[in-house]
């Protein structure tokens, strides 16, 4: 698919990864970026200047990926700005910080914010978008997690890894509920230099991104735009790619 004068949504498109892919379809070339946000509005209103110094228009859109009537609307949004839609990247997401061995303390409210933001939220966001889709012969990116592949003790949550590992087998069911006409992948990235892990790690994160770093063959962490990279190319390289997962790692599943 070539993106230029193409029309692409990013939920939680605001900061980290969703700002750098937000920003990478503008600069190439796409004629519309949907940036949806739950509360990062400052954040959000400064990409779209940034999106629209790029050439392309911003839309931006406040909705939680949790409610249905949210997502409804947002993509009618779209749909009332743009006639149509050809990307829909999955890229908003939550966890909550449970060391993997401690299950005592992962509460099913944990379990259920998790599940229905990573995972249902997802869901919701194809189906409502689907129609769309379709018309264009368009795509989905889901942004799962190398956590949802391995099972690293670091990882944030036992429960985040089980929602990303069920969020890469949605990306193979939807790959063949929506097939011919709308193609289904997803990227799968390690550990990536954002400020929701900065904030986590606070005054240790250096340090942190150091030890993570020499774990990998390619001895650096992943910048939001390394993720974003990875999803332009399965956009514009993968005509006959569908229900397929690329690891985004840095040859960290390799070791």
């Amino acid at each position: 698919m070539e993106i230029k004068n193409k029309i692409a949504l990013v939920t939680g498109g605001a900061t980290g990864i969703g700002r750098a892919t937000v920003l990478a379809f503008a600069q190439a070339g796409a004629a519309g970026v949907a940036i949806n946000y739950r509360s990062a509005k400052a954040e959000a209103e400064k990409l779209a200047d940034d999106v629209t110094r790029a050439g392309s228009e911003a839309l931006l859109v406040k909705a939680d990926v949790k409610s249905e009537e949210d997502v409804r609307r947002m993509v009618e949004e779209v749909e009332k700005r743009f006639r149509r839609l050809d990307v829909l990247v999955n890229n908003a997401g939550v966890t909550h910080w449970v060391p993997v061995r401690d299950t005592q303390k992962l509460s099913d409210e944990i379990w259920d914010d998790i599940l229905d933001v990573n995972l249902k939220g997802a869901f919701r966001c194809v189906r409502a978008a689907a129609p769309l889709l379709e018309k264009n012969q368009g795509m989905v990116v889901n942004v799962a997690s190398i956590s949802g592949v391995l099972a690293p003790a670091t990882m944030s949550s036992l429960a985040y890894g089980t929602a990303k590992a069920a969020l890469i087998y949605l990306t193979r069911g939807l790959a063949v509920a929506l097939a011919p006409n709308v193609r289904v992948n997803a990227v799968a990235p390690a550990f990536t230099d954002t400020p929701w892990m900065e904030k986590h790690y606070g005054e240790n994160y250096d340090e942190v991104m150091a030890k993570a770093a020499a774990g990998y063959p390619l001895k650096r962490v992943a910048k939001p735009e390394d993720i974003a990279a990875a999803i332009i190319g399965l956009v514009t390289g993968g005509d006959f790619v569908t229900g397929q997962t690329l690891l985004v790692d840095g040859g960290l599943s390799l070791s």
